[in-house]
């Protein structure tokens, strides 16, 4: 593909974006003003919030946004997994992998930390965000970036997913000659780059299927994806590589057939209740002025001065009126007696704004101390069945998407140790990843207290029948419930080491009941 094609495909794509800046800033002025800048301008400094009167649903944003990381990423948030059920040596594996990859993540110059609060905020308010995940420019870690959507840009494939993305840079030329080298930039730069060190230069990333670009030299390596910096002033290519990823996450809340735009369902319903509540807002604020400080009604041709309302202000008024046809100043006062009705009214919009961001389900049910362990079991089971709707796609698709290309290029980058140290049961299976949250932790805890209700009832029935004990595998039930505690991989034994032993101490039972009976 040539500079030619290359820019028609980029003009294109954000042609269709272009579309969904309206919209976004709309959202972005009602629940998120740090990012209400799609189709103006702001300059630094200036107020982020001065068309709104209640802050109200900016909080209810703030608190959804919030929530997804505390929900979902709170401590050792996954585990790295395969299809089937691997040996003890593979689990222990998996488990080192699985602290190697957070650890890399929650590095301080990985970034992730921030670049995950902002897409949040992004996802639970536009229905997507958009991040970069690279290796850094020391080649030591991986480096995570959040983009601005009006930024940004990206089409799918036949089966419905990412499979390119067209991001807008404005470097400065310094930035340019510092990040790919003086001898790939444009002449252009290089000559005015004394004078003029910042200023700004419109690049273009685009990421896309190697097959779509159509170069012979990176399909022939057999890369899957082409990565190109393209100079859009100077038509020029800074950067073209091939890549085995195409770099960016692109998680989607909400869609709709036929686009690949997503909407969030919260600010979607929200959004009416939004603006509602501001003109319920300023309208209370008047009444309660004008209850607080009515107006003064002033008789004309009497008044000699302007009506000062301020504390200790005088007012002239003509020593000839004797006030026999009524005050020359009285206030109008104001019935208050719609103003409940009023607070009423905006309460009922409050509590439909919080069922719209799911504050009514993110809390924990109430647990009392006269409770019986089996009501408490279902509350908490309500609690995962109104919250699973909510989290467990946000899991499959957003942390899913984050951790699958972590770990790609954890492993093509050596962060995760030679490749030939993985052990044989893992070699040829699919990594699946398996997430940790208040709503999967309740569901692993199940299998421990299984374990022990299976255990009480095989106690009682084995004082009839000691043989109903051979109906439960014990090895394997009892595996299963360490696993459900969280307990680590190292703790237990392979299954084959476990057999040996008990081999072992039935030789030594026999030979101690022979040497008892001789």
């Amino acid at each position: 593909m040539d500079v030619t094609l290359l820019k028609k495909h980029i003009e294109y794509h954000f042609e269709r974006q272009i579309l969904m800046l309206p919209l976004w800033q709309t959202l972005a002025e009602n629940f998120y003003p740090e990012r209400a800048d799609f189709t103006i301008a702001r300059n630094i400094g200036m107020e982020l919030s001065d068309n709104l009167v209640d802050s109200y649903p900016v909080l209810m944003r703030r608190d959804l946004g919030n929530s997804l990381n505390a929900m979902l990423r709170d401590g050792e948030w996954f585990k790295v997994g395969v299809d089937g059920d691997p040996d003890q040596l593979g689990k222990q594996w998996l488990e080192w992998a699985s602290k190697q990859l957070l650890g890399l993540m929650n590095s301080r110059s990985s970034n992730f930390s921030r670049a995950a609060s902002e897409a949040d905020h992004d996802y639970v308010t536009f229905g997507q965000p958009i991040i970069s995940i690279e290796r850094n420019r020391k080649a030591d870690g991986l480096l995570y970036r959040n983009w601005h959507l009006k930024d940004c840009t990206w089409f799918d494939d036949e089966n419905g997913q990412v499979c390119g993305v067209v991001r807008r840079w404005k470097p400065t030329q310094r930035q340019m000659v510092t990040y790919f080298g003086a001898e790939k930039v444009h002449s252009a730069i290089n000559d005015d780059l004394f004078k003029n060190p910042f200023k700004e230069r419109e690049c273009y990333h685009v990421t896309m299927p190697a097959d779509m670009f159509n170069d012979d030299e990176i399909q022939s390596k057999g890369y899957p994806y082409v990565s190109v910096f393209l100079d859009f002033e100077n038509d020029h290519i800074i950067e073209k590589t091939g890549v085995n990823n195409h770099m960016y996450v692109v998680p989607r809340f909400q869609t709709i057939a036929g686009s690949p735009f997503a909407f969030s369902p919260a600010t979607v319903a929200g959004l009416p209740n939004a603006r509602t509540i501001q003109a319920m807002t300023h309208t209370l604020l008047e009444a309660g002025e004008r209850y607080a400080r009515p107006p003064i009604i002033a008789t004309t041709q009497v008044i000699k001065s302007d009506v000062d309302l301020t504390g200790d202000g005088i007012t002239w008024v003509d020593k000839e009126y004797d006030e026999k046809l009524g005050a020359a100043m009285r206030p109008l006062y104001q019935n208050q007696s719609g103003f409940p009705i009023g607070l009423e009214m905006r309460q009922g919009v409050v509590e439909i704004l919080s069922s719209a961001f799911y504050r009514d389900k993110l809390s924990l049910p109430e647990v009392s101390h006269e409770m019986t362990a089996y009501e408490v079991s279902e509350r908490m089971k309500q609690f995962r069945r109104e919250n699973l709707p909510l989290f467990a796609p946000i899991e499959a698709d957003y942390n899913g998407q984050l951790c699958e290309l972590s770990f790609e290029l954890a492993m093509q980058n050596g962060f995760l140790g030679s490749p030939y140290d993985i052990p044989d049961s893992l070699r040829d299976r699919d990594v699946k990843f398996k997430f940790k949250s208040p709503l999967s932790e309740s569901e692993e805890e199940a299998k421990a207290n299984m374990f022990a209700k299976t255990a009480q009832m095989l106690g009682e029935a084995a004082q009839f029948d000691p043989g109903v004990v051979l109906n439960l595998d014990f090895d394997e039930a009892l595996r299963d419930a360490i696993e459900g505690t969280g307990a680590p991989a190292t703790w237990l034994r392979d299954i084959e080491e476990v057999a040996i032993g008990k081999q072992q101490m039935a030789e030594q039972q026999a030979m101690m009941e022979e040497a008892q009976v001789a």
